[in-house]
């Protein structure tokens, strides 16, 4: 099993704030929405303009995904500034991976 984070911010934001939450994870960059359009996660609603340099923000969610690329589990937030929190995700891999 592999966690990887997939955001806007650019290579640099990542690796500078990369120690803040204590994540361990793969951090990804796609300041051009490629992967956030892939899911169809660009957000058009309500805050959704860009950052600084992006064309946009994503929708925040959490995505299980298996080794074949099928969707398992999947937890949107409508409020940009929220993100699963920690239960919510060990609820799904325990469900899901057990």
């Amino acid at each position: 099993m592999q966690i990887v984070t997939v955001c806007a911010d650019t290579p640099e934001e990542i690796r500078d704030g990369r120690g803040a939450h204590g994540l361990k994870a793969h951090m990804l960059s796609d300041r051009d929405l490629t992967v956030t359009d892939a899911f169809g996660l660009r957000n058009r609603g309500f805050h959704s303009g860009p950052p600084v340099g992006a064309e946009a923000l994503p929708v925040p969610t959490s995505l299980l995904i298996d080794g074949n690329g099928k969707v398992l589990w999947m937890d949107q937030s409508e409020d940009y500034q929220r993100r699963s929190g920690p239960g919510t995700v060990l609820a799904a891999l325990r469900t899901h991976l057990d």
